[in-house]
């Protein structure tokens, strides 16, 4: 693992046991999202998609999976495939759809800066704001403003929404770490979820789990690669 999740053991158990007691739901707006088709190469019929799927419309489509925040660079790929595709084939943003799906704990890249404020996800994932060299109090991947990584700004959360990436936040990680996050500040977890579902960078679904959308965005011919 990398080294922001050196101190992740304990939750990533906690999860796994609250899966296998079948205790995670999906949450967003209070209803689960209708299952789209799952044979094997076909793609998702319209009437039954949900509505992120149907932004799959280039000639060229990836999907990024991120399992882990490692330092930023799930999101540095998908800036690299967009710019390396622009220069190196002269591809127009229309010709391109790139889907970020971010899952486990990635999620905390999906989450804004009160909430990174408030349940101190810089302690919980190990990330070191490089303006303080302290645990991040806010997003550091969030804005091309403020990106961990200035050479690569463009490669910010904003700026990807910006130029049309699909950006896919796990309904399940998001469940399992407000509750980690609750629990490390002494705060009521379905208070914590609320303000986390609340805390959702603009431009980002949440979707049911990481996993599915990979391979829904699989089943929308998307070409795979693991930026983990």
């Amino acid at each position: 693992m990398m080294d922001e999740f050196k101190a992740e053991s304990t939750p990533r158990r906690g999860f796994l046991a609250r899966l296998a007691a079948g205790s995670l739901a999906f949450v967003a707006g209070g209803q689960a999202t209708t299952h789209a088709n799952s044979s094997s190469h076909a793609s998702v019929p319209v009437e039954k998609a949900e509505p992120w799927l149907l932004r799959i419309k280039g000639k060229h489509r990836q999907i990024f999976d991120a399992m882990e925040i490692n330092s930023g660079f799930p999101l540095v790929m998908t800036h690299i495939w967009l710019m390396t595709n622009k220069s190196a084939y002269n591809l127009s943003p229309k010709e391109l759809s790139a889907v970020l799906v971010l899952r486990h704990s990635a999620i905390a890249i999906c989450m804004n800066d009160a909430v990174w404020a408030k349940y101190k996800l810089g302690e919980i994932f190990n990330v070191t704001d490089p303006v303080t060299n302290k645990p991040a109090e806010r997003n550091i991947y969030a804005t091309t403003k403020g990106f961990a990584l200035p050479p690569m700004a463009e490669a910010a959360m904003d700026n990807l929404k910006s130029r049309g990436v699909i950006l896919c936040g796990c309904n399940m990680a998001l469940m399992h770490f407000s509750e980690v996050a609750a629990e490390k500040i002494g705060a009521a977890k379905d208070a914590a979820l609320q303000e986390w579902m609340k805390g959702l960078l603009p431009g980002v679904t949440l979707v049911p789990s990481g996993v599915l959308a990979v391979g829904r965005a699989q089943e929308n011919g998307c070409t795979y690669c693991n930026v983990t």
